[in-house]
């Protein structure tokens, strides 16, 4: 028998046998002589568990939103008498480093110790592969549930279905729901045998509607176990999941029998929203944004009537899970302080001969090609898909690093906002427009700064070399909002030129082709900088991971003589590359820009 496949029975039998409170039994514990029923829900978490609240001059005065709190709530509720039942609508173990470290095992050991009851599969649970989350699902002490993403082979165990909690007199059955995006979203190996063939299939991949036919199968199958029956899903009401119809409000379009929908995914914030189901019913759909922004409280009242609304704050605290958090999050602060490399020679955001001068923002500097490398790396070598061009915001690169010991925190300082990577679609031309918008001032001098004129969205690159020409004007047409709309006469961009993995050469770049482009999802997704130019562009991968945390395990993934990896040119893993233009050791960088002063 193969790992997998144990992997999945043991969970299967974890599901069966937990005795835990609203897990396997199911019954739920406690005081329940009300006749409401409270479902506390949460979704994308995505392991931030250190959410603080700041004064108006920047300094932490509490915590915000965490886990404990949110034991503490539902404690509180329960207290007073309240049907209370707490869930989560997908990923939760990936994002920050609280989860990177130990792939997921002590965020879901707070959760359980915070009291969830059900949760769903997100698509970034899968991120430390399909074995390590069937593992975490078995320890969680609470089921998952999906009723599209099957093992292939119908001998395999997979995960159920549905779940029905009996509480306050009442049956109220979960479905969970999968977004198809999954299978690209992480990464498509994880779901492969030693052979390249895939074991796992996902409901919905290839055609929306055997999405619409699973839901409408586990719908069915409750539907005479239960008073009310509510979706769990992490499909969201995004862009490319909305073409393709695998959102969440499509999904209620074209089955009937759901009462409610409770969603992850895009990070939307919808405290309650009525769609539609087939025969015109009406189902309540909410979703809570991420990173605990909010918890959400889905109301189902004696009469059958639900509400839902978003909480932003509460005051109490469970000092259990609180001590949990603390203790995990004061071991990590240690860790990132633990060396991890050496590193050669300084990478600077400074004029290499006058440190007051900042550079990052108007010039390649080697730090820049460095972060974009770290990205360019990890695309192509750590999840084996074709990147072939990386743009990286030299507003985004914050401080130099210094030559001698390397840690996580060095990482952290060069990119402190924890910026998601993602990967896009994207034309030529696009890519061109992107680095017209970065090069608006270049050329210029800032006579109150007395240095160099710069510009946050100035492109530092990997796979691409590129001119800027600062004696063109620049005609970047922006909107009232100070997005990029077009540009009006010459380009101050010239000679852009792609890099050919195949034959070593940086080659032309063509305007009508699609080029698979990666860097933060604030510049590629969310119109960070006004580049307004990507927000329609298919995306390829999101959420792989936070930009500081892959800058670190590119820098262990150098070689080294001793028991640290050395930071130099040739120990990179990128010097393989043919032709690839890489010099760490210049502080002006490799020249894959050139300013025509």
């Amino acid at each position: 028998m193969n790992k997998i496949k144990r992997a999945t029975i043991l969970i299967l039998v974890a599901t069966i046998l937990c005795v835990l409170p609203g897990c396997g039994s199911n019954k739920t514990k406690g005081n329940n002589s009300g006749t409401d029923i409270k479902i506390v829900y949460t979704n994308d978490v995505h392991s931030y568990i250190d959410n603080v609240i700041l004064d108006a001059d920047g300094n932490v005065v509490g915590n915000g939103l965490r886990f404990s709190k949110i034991a503490a709530m539902v404690q509180d509720m329960r207290a007073d008498g309240q049907n209370v039942l707490l869930v989560d609508a997908g990923d939760e173990i990936q994002g920050d480093i609280y989860g990177a470290i130990d792939e997921g095992e002590t965020i879901i050991n707070i959760m359980r110790e915070t009291g969830y009851q059900l949760a769903t599969p997100g698509n970034h649970d899968f991120d430390y592969g399909v074995l390590q989350f069937l593992k975490l699902a078995e320890t969680s002490g609470f089921p998952y549930v999906t009723c599209n993403f099957h093992p292939i082979k119908s001998e395999e165990s997979k995960l159920s279905d549905s779940y029905v909690f009996e509480i306050g007199g009442k049956r109220v059955a979960f479905i969970g729901v999968s977004t198809p995006e999954t299978f690209t979203s992480s990464t498509p190996t994880y779901f492969q045998d030693e052979t390249g063939e895939f074991i796992y299939t996902i409901d919905g991949l290839t055609d929306a509607k055997d999405l619409y036919t699973s839901v409408q199968n586990a719908i069915d199958n409750v539907k005479d176990n239960a008073d009310y029956i509510i979706a769990i899903g992490h499909l969201g009401v995004g862009l490319d999941a909305t073409k393709k119809g695998w959102d969440s409000r499509s999904v209620i379009s074209n089955t009937v029998g759901l009462d409610a929908f409770i969603d992850g995914h895009s990070h939307s914030t919808i405290e309650s929203e009525k769609v539609k189901d087939k025969k015109g019913n009406k189902v309540i759909l909410t979703q809570t944004g991420s990173y605990l922004d909010a918890i959400g409280i889905m109301t189902i009242s004696g009469d059958g009537a639900i509400s839902t609304e978003l909480v932003n704050e509460y005051s109490g605290e469970d000092d259990k899970v609180a001590a949990l958090e603390k203790a995990w999050m004061d071991s990590i602060d240690a860790q990132m302080k633990e060396k991890i490399a050496v590193l050669e020679n300084r990478l600077t955001i400074t004029n290499p001969d006058n440190d007051s001068e900042r550079w990052i923002r108007a010039r390649e500097l080697n730090l820049g090609d460095l972060t974009a490398d770290s990205v360019y790396w990890f695309f192509n070598e750590r999840l084996t898909l074709d990147c072939d061009i990386v743009i990286q915001n030299g507003g985004g690169i914050r401080s130099a690093i210094e030559k001698g010991d390397l840690t996580y925190f060095s990482a952290k300082q060069v990119e402190p906002f924890g910026n998601m990577i993602c990967l896009i679609g994207a034309t030529g031309q696009q890519i061109v427009d992107a680095l017209e918008m970065g090069a608006t001032v270049i050329g210029e001098w800032d006579e109150e700064w007395n240095t160099p004129a710069e510009n946050g969205a100035f492109m530092q690159v990997a796979g691409l070399s590129y001119v800027i020409d600062s004696s063109i004007p620049s005609g970047v047409e922006l909107d009232k909002n100070g997005m990029f709309v077009k540009v009006n006469g010459d380009y101050r961009v010239k000679d852009v030129k792609v890099y050919n993995k195949e034959n070593g050469q940086y080659e032309p770049i063509d305007l009508n082709r699609e080029y698979q482009l990666g860097g933060i999802n604030y510049i590629l997704r969310n119109n960070g900088n006004g580049m307004k130019m990507f927000e329609a562009d298919e995306l390829t991968i999101d959420y792989v991971g936070q930009d500081y945390i892959i800058l670190a395990e590119y820098l262990r993934s150098f070689e080294g003589d001793g028991d640290y990896p050395v930071v130099n040119t040739k120990n990179s893993p990128l010097s393989s590359y043919k032709g690839y233009l890489l010099d760490y050791e210049n502080p002006l960088g490799a020249q894959r820009i050139t300013i025509l002063e």
